[in-house]
C-alpha cells in the first residue's frame, strides 16, 4: 500500500539498534534486508518469582505448572514428586541461588522438559507468559552456569533468564547422588 506498515517496522528495528533496507526491481519483486545486533534476541518466556527476584524460562520448555503437594517440602530428603506415577526431581530455586527468606505458603512447581528429561522448579509465584529481549551476561556474571541472560522488565526491574538445560542436568545429577547415598546407607 502506502508504506505505513513498513515505516512502523523500520522504527521498531531502529529502536533495537538495527537497520532495514529495501531493494525493489519492477516486475521482479522486493527484497527486504533486516539486520539486528547479534547480542539481541527476543524469546517467548514464562516468568516466575522467588521472593522479590524474577526469573524467566523459555516457554517452549515449560510443560505444566502444579501446586506443591502438602508435606512435599522437606530439607532433609531428596526433592522428588510423584507426578501421576512418574518420579519428578525438582530444584528449589531459592536454595539453588542461595536466596534469603522462606518458601511461600503455597509454592508451585514449574515442570520443564529438555530432551527426554523432565524436572521441576520450585517457585513462590507464577507470573505468566512474557515476550522479552535477552541481554547477554557481562564478563563479571559469566560464571553463573544456570543463567544465560537477563531482561529488563517494564517496571525497570531485572529478571534473570534461566538456562533450563543446565538446571535440569543439575537436578538429575543431584537426584542420582541422593539415590546412590540412600543405597549405600542401607
Amino acid at each position: 500500500g502506502r508504506g505505513v506498515g513498513m515505516d512502523v517496522v523500520k522504527k521498531s528495528v531502529e529502536a533495537l539498534r538495527g537497520s532495514i533496507t529495501l531493494h525493489s526491481t519492477p516486475g521482479m519483486g522486493t527484497m527486504i534486508q533486516m539486520r539486528l545486533p547479534l547480542t539481541l534476541a527476543i524469546i517467548e518466556g514464562f516468568m516466575v518469582g522467588v521472593g522479590q527476584a524474577r526469573f524467566i524460562l523459555p516457554i517452549d520448555m515449560v510443560v505444566e505448572c502444579i501446586e506443591l503437594p502438602d508435606g512435599a517440602l522437606d530439607d532433609h530428603h531428596p526433592q522428588y514428586l510423584n507426578l501421576r506415577g512418574e518420579v519428578l526431581p525438582y530444584v528449589c530455586l531459592r536454595q539453588a541461588f542461595a536466596m534469603e527468606g522462606s518458601t511461600a505458603k503455597r509454592p508451585s512447581v514449574v515442570v520443564v522438559k529438555t530432551g527426554e528429561w523432565k524436572s521441576g522448579l520450585l517457585v513462590d509465584t507464577l507470573l505468566g507468559e512474557i515476550q522479552t529481549v535477552i541481554k547477554p551476561m557481562s564478563g563479571v556474571f559469566q560464571h553463573l552456569r544456570s543463567i544465560c541472560g537477563t531482561s529488563i522488565l517494564g517496571t525497570g526491574d531485572i529478571a534473570m533468564i534461566l538456562d533450563v538445560n543446565q538446571i535440569v542436568q543439575e537436578s538429575i545429577d543431584l537426584a542420582g547422588r541422593s539415590v546412590a547415598s540412600l543405597h549405600q546407607g542401607v
